[in-house]
C-alpha cells in the first residue's frame, strides 16, 4: 500500500469509516497474524481468537493515535502498539489461570526491554529509524518497510518491480548495514 493512499485510509478510519478499517486489516494481516502467532502458545483456540481480536483493537488504535512524521513509518507504529498490546494481553491471561509464561519471556528478553508506551516506544524508533537512513539507501528504506509491514520477499518484489533475488540481496545489505551501524 502506498503512504499516500495509506495516509488517506487512516483519515477515513478516524472519520469512524468501518470499511477503511476493514482495508487496513487486510493490509497488515500478515504483520498482525504474524505476532498472534508468536504470543499464542500454550493458549487454546478460544484464547488464539482473543489475541487476534486484541490485535485489530491495538492496529485500531494505532490508526487513531498515529501521527505523521518522516522517521516513523505507520507500519512501524502499528507492529510496536500491536506488540505492546499482546504482551499486556498475554501475561493477563496467563496471570488470570496461573500458566507459566514460557516463550514469552523468550520473546521480551530477547528485545531486553520491558513493554512502554507506544509513544514513548515510537520515540525510540524515530531515534532509530533516523539512524538507519543515515545509513542505508532510498530503496533499501522501502524494502525495509515493506518487510515490518510483514511482506514476503516475493511481495516486496512484486510491489517494487523488482526481481525477488535483487530483494533477498538488499535485504542482507539492510541487515549487514544495521549490525554494522548499531554494533552488533
Amino acid at each position: 500500500m502506498e503512504q499516500k493512499e495509506l495516509i488517506e485510509l487512516l483519515e477515513r478510519i478516524r472519520s469512524g469509516n468501518d470499511e477503511a478499517f476493514s482495508r487496513l486489516c487486510d493490509g497488515f494481516c500478515g504483520m498482525t497474524e504474524g505476532l498472534v502467532s508468536k504470543f499464542s502458545a500454550g493458549f487454546c483456540a478460544a484464547d488464539r481468537s482473543e489475541l487476534l481480536q486484541e490485535a485489530r483493537l491495538a492496529l485500531y488504535r494505532a490508526a487513531c493515535s498515529y501521527r505523521r512524521t518522516e522517521n516513523v513509518t505507520f507500519g512501524l507504529y502499528a507492529r510496536v502498539c500491536v506488540r505492546n498490546a499482546l504482551v499486556s494481553f498475554a501475561r493477563q491471561q496467563k496471570a488470570q489461570k496461573g500458566l507459566p509464561l514460557g516463550n514469552m519471556d523468550e520473546l521480551l528478553l530477547s528485545e531486553e526491554r520491558e513493554p512502554v508506551e507506544p509513544l514513548v516506544e515510537a520515540e525510540r524508533l524515530a531515534e532509530l529509524t533516523e539512524r538507519m537512513g543515515r545509513v542505508l539507501s532510498a530503496y533499501e528504506m522501502q524494502v525495509f518497510s515493506l518487510l515490518v509491514d510483514g511482506q514476503t520477499n516475493a511481495e516486496i518484489a512484486k510491489a517494487l518491480g523488482k526481481g525477488e533475488k535483487s530483494v533477498a540481496n538488499t535485504v542482507f545489505r539492510i541487515k549487514t548495514k544495521l549490525r554494522t551501524a548499531l554494533g552488533k
